[in-house]
């Protein structure tokens, strides 16, 4: 009975954890999204939000490259009009960025405007701590901490949202079964980490 009893409850848990997640934003089918590139803010002003610690250790430019190019391959499936990086190059050499509490909000607000986009998605990256072992084993999981800030330029409206996981083995937490099979049962590596969070992000925020 207790087998039984431990099996439906492991079901159950594994169900809940990968039940399809609802939308919380929805953009219009025809919306222009301008994209930047991934940063880490080295100082608050930096950021549009104020709940994440801005200048810890620096992260290689590598590694911002690989969330460049996995973001851009998620967005390539998108059902809405994007422009890449590569075209918000002009304008943020245009706009000015001041250093006062929401600078960061009004800067990009600008660039957004002379894209010309209806809206602007800014992703910032704080944390990153690559795996330290193998899929079987680690002396330390993957880490890692970003931001997706989805700026509506006319209404001026932000929508954040924030992955930060270090990933869990099941004797530290229960309820991450879902995920932990999800993941094939293996340690995996940050940037797989991060893909995840990034796939979350997106769909949250109606990308």
């Amino acid at each position: 009975m207790k087998k039984i009893t431990l099996l439906t409850l492991m079901l159950c848990l594994f169900s809940w954890s990968c039940a399809p997640k609802k939308t919380a934003y929805e953009l219009p089918d025809k919306a222009v999204v301008a994209v930047a590139n991934f940063s880490q803010p080295a100082h608050r002003w930096q950021t549009i939000n104020n709940h994440v610690t801005a200048g810890e250790k620096r992260i290689d430019i590598e590694v911002i490259e690989k969330l460049n190019s996995d973001l851009a391959a998620l967005n390539s499936q998108s059902k809405h009009t994007i422009f890449g990086p590569q075209l918000l190059a002009h304008c943020t050499q245009l706009v000015s960025h001041g250093t006062d509490p929401g600078s960061a909000f009004h800067y990009w607000v600008q660039v957004g405007r002379c894209v010309p986009a209806d809206y602007i998605l800014v992703p910032f990256v704080f944390d990153w701590q690559e795996r330290k072992g193998g899929e079987w084993g680690v002396e330390e999981p993957a880490k890692v901490t970003l931001e997706l800030n989805l700026i509506d330029i006319k209404e001026l409206r932000l929508q954040s949202f924030l992955f930060d996981e270090r990933q869990q083995s099941l004797s530290e937490n229960i309820l991450g079964l879902g995920r932990f099979l999800k993941r094939g049962a293996k340690w995996v590596s940050a940037r797989a980490l991060a893909r995840e969070g990034l796939d979350q992000g997106l769909r949250k925020l109606g990308l």
